[in-house]
């Protein structure tokens, strides 16, 4: 096993790692920023609040074929949204996002229906991630939104990671274009209803691909229950519905076939001492019926690809006053194409730390491994990747 990535050797790397950084941060503070000094100025009713994520990021990569690779960057995430109320219960909310680096290249500001990538935005892009209106109904009754908001169904953690759908995480920028209508049931259960439309040039997992017409509204359903009911804190179980969006042989003249993929989590968290010590758990499984041919996806398998998915956590909160640490392990076999934060066809061991100063400001810091499941017989060894990060994160 090869050691973990480390940083910067020189003082020289370093300081042009903090150069390049604080000069393009300026910029994007001051692009995403005056708008909203210029809209608070004009009419105070319009309430402003934000978060900036950044930190030290280093990853390692071993190809199939042995050689060895490896990057590190400084990387942060800004995001400024205002909204407003109005009428009863209305609200409009809209939100600038720019992801940074200090290895990028330039700087790209641009409104459009798609992300440039399966990951989402590029460094160095500027956009919206926001623009939705919204209705809360009294009592927490049914809430909407329409327009273009944030969505994540995760697993409960120190390492909070979803299978199927989570928007923007770590310092990505991603978005959900549609509607989404929220409902309470009984007994603290919630069904959730998301319609999203994704342009023809939106880039998915591979095969999943949207530029038929009939594969451009998906669905998602889900009940939901984050009511504590003795030990157990959380409990969902969702059904996602792509139609025509499975190039289930590759290429683009592929015929299309549906995906779908079930999922279900469920979330335990027992005190330990009276100072506030707990233990968490969680585990989340999801199954996809409906999947691309090994050959699709390179695995080298004969016919379909499998289409498990899970991951199990363990976390203890409160070690000392705002200090937690947790372990998520999970396997994500390739047919499995609808998480952002696991890779299909591999494994994945995270061990995340986090120091959590006040309710706004947090350190954390992770070190990641990724394994290759399945290989084609021509390949020597499995792609591992091993990747840390030292991160801050404000709200304001």
């Amino acid at each position: 096993m090869s050691t973990p990535p480390v940083f910067p050797s020189t003082p020289d790397a370093a300081a042009a790692h903090r150069g390049r950084a604080s000069g393009l941060l300026a910029a994007l503070l001051l692009t995403v920023m005056a708008p909203v000094a210029m809209a608070q100025d004009a009419d105070p009713a319009w309430k402003f609040s934000g978060d900036l994520r950044g930190g030290y990021f280093a990853s390692e990569h071993t190809a199939r074929d042995g050689s060895e690779s490896d990057t590190d960057a400084l990387q942060a995430r800004l995001r400024v949204a205002l909204q407003r109320g109005f009428g009863d219960h209305w609200t409009f909310r809209t939100r600038a996002a720019g992801r940074f680096s200090s290895e990028q290249d330039d700087m790209n500001v641009y409104l459009r229906g798609y992300a440039p990538t399966d990951g989402g935005t590029r460094f160095g892009d500027i956009t919206l991630d926001e623009a939705y209106l919204g209705y809360a109904a009294p009592d927490n009754g049914y809430k909407l939104r329409i327009g273009r908001f944030q969505t994540g169904f995760s697993l409960a953690g120190v390492a909070s990671k979803g299978l199927d759908r989570v928007d923007s995480p770590n310092v990505d920028v991603t978005w959900t274009d549609g509607v989404h209508l929220e409902v309470p049931v009984a007994n603290g259960w919630r069904g959730h209803a998301i319609a999203q439309y994704r342009d023809r040039h939106t880039v998915a997992r591979n095969p999943l691909d949207f530029s038929s017409s009939d594969s451009r509204t998906s669905v998602f359903l889900g009940l939901e229950n984050n009511q504590p009911l003795g030990p157990i804190t959380q409990r969902m179980v969702s059904l996602s519905w792509l139609p025509s969006s499975l190039a289930n042989q590759g290429g683009t003249e592929s015929p299309r076939q549906d995906y779908l993929s079930i999922d279900a989590r469920v979330s335990a968290s027992w005190p330990l001492r009276d100072d506030g010590l707990r233990l968490a758990t969680g585990l989340e499984v999801g199954y996809a019926p409906n999947t691309p041919r090994g050959s699709v996806v390179g695995t080298g398998q004969t016919g379909d690809s499998d289409g498990l998915a899970w991951q199990m956590s363990v976390n203890l909160h409160d070690i000392a006053p705002g200090h937690s640490v947790g372990l998520v392990h999970g396997r994500v076999d390739a047919g499995w194409l609808m998480s952002p934060d696991f890779r299909p066809n591999d494994t994945l061991t995270e061990l995340a730390y986090q120091w959590r100063f006040n309710p706004d400001t947090s350190l954390e810091a992770r070190f990641r491994e990724r394994e290759e499941i399945e290989i084609p017989s021509s390949a020597q060894r499995a792609r591992v990747d091993r990747d840390i990060y030292v991160r801050v994160t404000h709200r304001f």
